[in-house]
């Protein structure tokens, strides 16, 4: 099963419609947090926001995560054991405020575990390669608080 969250601020159609598209022509099982996006799922299950106990729920079941370039999804899916994809929303396209989640791509693809897409293309194609995507390695507490480290002045700059 895959999950797809994109958040409780802003909604992002274009990932929704990508993954359910894909889902469908595949037979693949997931569910999607939606939030107040206007592209209702037609093979995903969906709900617009979930509890936190639901949303774990559901993350601790999937066997791939797909967000949008989210910190805290990305930090518990690394905590979680779990492969991601994450995927920027784009200014251009009335998907955010600005392009400060292109901008985090590239040190985003860096950590293990987080894979990175930017078009329909590249999401696809990681999709079709869902099986080979690897979780972080456990991680020691030192090497976890180096990655918590590394993610924490990645925001800065």
């Amino acid at each position: 099963m895959i999950f797809v969250a994109v958040g409780t601020q802003f909604a992002f159609d274009r990932l929704i419609r990508y993954v359910d598209e894909w889902a469908t022509q595949h037979a693949v099982a997931g569910i999607a947090q939606i939030a107040g996006g206007e592209y209702l799922p037609q093979h995903l299950q969906w709900e617009r926001f979930m509890t936190t106990a639901i949303f774990n729920q559901h993350l601790q079941a999937a066997e791939l995560i797909i967000s949008h370039a989210g910190m805290g999804n990305i930090i518990t899916a690394l905590e979680s054991r779990k492969p991601i994809i994450v995927m920027n929303r784009q200014h251009a396209l009335g998907e955010h405020r600005n392009d400060h989640q292109l901008d985090g791509l590239a040190w985003m693809g860096k950590l293990p575990g987080v894979y990175t897409a930017t078009t329909q293309a590249e999401l696809v194609a990681l999709l079709e390669r869902r099986h080979e995507l690897q979780a972080a390695p456990l991680a020691a507490d030192s090497r976890r608080q180096a990655l918590v480290d590394f993610i924490d002045q990645a925001i800065r700059t």
